[in-house]
């Protein structure tokens, strides 16, 4: 091996150490606070004037987080909204007052009707898909227990 070569050899290790601590050492982005809970209506506010205003990508996100679905059916809802083939009102809450909806979803659950109740508990607590799932499953079980 000759000597440049050595000498070059050492460069690059150099060159490499310098490379990597000042990558090290450059400020990284923090990651984005997860956005705060919003209430069913809020949510549906907030998804209406994102689709008024055109803002068909932030519409589609705020969708996934408040009905807890995939994209495609976020997407193909939100389009249905903005198109006109779906009206906005059909999709906010069902106006119900808080005993009330419980109520709603203990007959619907009691009548078998467990898809009605998690929509009901979702629209109700403003939670995912799974969180309602597992709600209304627990309640069945506790109603089924007590007979």
């Amino acid at each position: 091996m000759s000597l440049s070569f050595l000498v070059l050899m050492l460069i690059a290790v150099v060159m490499g150490a310098l490379i990597g601590f000042w990558l090290r050492s450059s400020p990284r982005e923090q990651p984005a606070e997860p956005p705060s809970p919003l209430s069913p209506a809020e949510g549906q506010r907030n998804l209406a004037e994102l689709i008024e205003s055109g803002q068909t990508i932030n519409a589609i996100k705020l969708y996934r987080q408040l009905h807890g679905c995939g994209l495609k059916e976020a997407k193909d809802a939100v389009e249905a909204m903005r198109d006109g083939r779906v009206r906005m009102e059909s999709l906010e809450p069902s106006g119900l007052s808080g005993p009330e909806v419980n109520d709603a979803i203990e007959r619907a659950v009691r009548s078998n009707n467990l898809i009605q109740a998690i929509k009901l508990y979702r629209d109700q607590h403003g939670v995912g898909l799974k969180e309602a799932k597992d709600a209304v499953e627990a309640m069945r079980a506790d109603l089924l227990r007590r007979g």
